[in-house]
């Protein structure tokens, strides 16, 4: 038990310094990382619990939040479906798919794709449109491999491969996230923390022939000239989440599951986070949790800029023969936009 803490509380250590590292002067930096969608969660359950569950999520469902739970799947090989309708006309569409090794441990692929719908094309000469439309292409591939180290300690890493194509420029990076999970803290079985090291990456910069323009110089008698502007790079947006989780069943009828988590941020203020969860005969779920921002995170007209706050929902899960179905609901509440409606199907083999 000893050992076993001991080599848990070292990864965690390790963790930290490369946190302390991505996130030097991240008070200085608020606002300024980009590759946003790589902030958006997936996964009904993962989103009605408001990302609070990293400590004892598994499976397919614990690649975004902590990778180190894929190998905690009660299945051999799973398959997950999720789409969520945000705000705008905006959509963001997941699907994985993962397997466990004999011997190796779990390895799973996820995509992560953003559709925006048309846009009006504008430039300098035609602010009010070109009459042309254009449409973005954010994609986030991954490849997770997770391992269970012991009895009570399970790792895992994902490796992203971030695009973001928009009118003829584009950006790609590798980022990468880190998690550990530990079971049975301080003797009690249904007790579980978690660290996750999010987005740990170089930086990224748009090229593309859309950075050139047409200079025409007064008073000179050269013809005009194509001058390529060099655009700035940006960060990742790196974070260092601990997770905690409690899990207890009632005569085999009756469970329930709270979390708690605290993120701490490069790009925007820290977050807490408060999630439960009962299940009845591992059959139906409800779920509910409730974010908020640490303080100092407002815009110009002192207004929170932090947008979530509840979330909650509920899922099915039954037997079909040698399949296992999963299907989740969630409902995130935004201050400004409509709220995001999500739906996940799981499929476990």
């Amino acid at each position: 038990m000893r050992t076993t803490l001991s080599s848990f509380l070292a990864v965690v250590m390790a963790l930290a310094l490369l946190s302390a590292t991505a996130t030097a002067g991240g008070g200085d930096r608020t606002g300024t990382a980009g590759a946003s969608q790589l902030l958006i969660p997936v996964g009904a359950r993962g989103i009605a619990l408001g990302s609070s569950n990293s400590a004892g999520i598994s499976g397919l469902n614990a690649i975004y939040y902590n990778p180190a739970g894929l190998s905690a799947s009660r299945q051999s090989a799973e398959a997950m479906f999720s789409h969520m309708q945000s705000f705008g006309d905006m959509g963001v569409d997941y699907a994985a798919v993962g397997a466990q090794f004999s011997g190796f441990g779990y390895l799973a692929f996820s995509l992560k794709s953003l559709s925006f719908g048309d846009i009006d094309l504008t430039d300098e000469r035609n602010p009010d449109g070109t009459g042309a439309t254009w449409s973005p292409t954010f994609v986030a591939l991954g490849l997770t491999y997770s391992r269970a180290l012991t009895d009570r300690i399970r790792a895992g890493v994902t490796a992203y491969l971030v695009s973001e194509d928009q009118y003829r420029v584009s950006a790609s990076s590798a980022v990468f996230d880190i998690g550990v999970q530990y079971q049975g803290l301080a003797g009690l079985r249904g007790l579980s923390i978690g660290v996750t090291l999010r987005h740990l990456g170089g930086n990224m910069q748009y090229t593309g022939s859309g950075l050139t323009r047409r200079v025409d110089e007064l008073d000179s008698k050269r013809d005009p000239q194509l001058l390529r502007v060099e655009a700035a790079g940006f960060s990742m947006p790196t974070s260092l989440e601990l997770s905690a989780s409690y899990a207890q069943s009632f005569a085999d009828l009756h469970a329930l599951t709270f979390s708690g988590a605290f993120e701490n941020n490069n790009f925007l203020s820290d977050q807490y986070r408060l999630g439960v969860e009962y299940g009845f005969k591992n059959f139906f779920f409800l779920r509910g949790s409730y974010n908020v921002a640490g303080t100092g995170f407002d815009d110009a007209f002192g207004e929170t800029a932090y947008q979530y706050g509840a979330a909650f929902g509920a899922g099915v899960n039954f037997d079909a023969g040698d399949m296992n179905i999963g299907v989740d609901y969630a409902y995130r509440d935004m201050v400004t936009f409509d709220g995001n409606h999500v739906i996940t199907v799981n499929l476990g083999f």
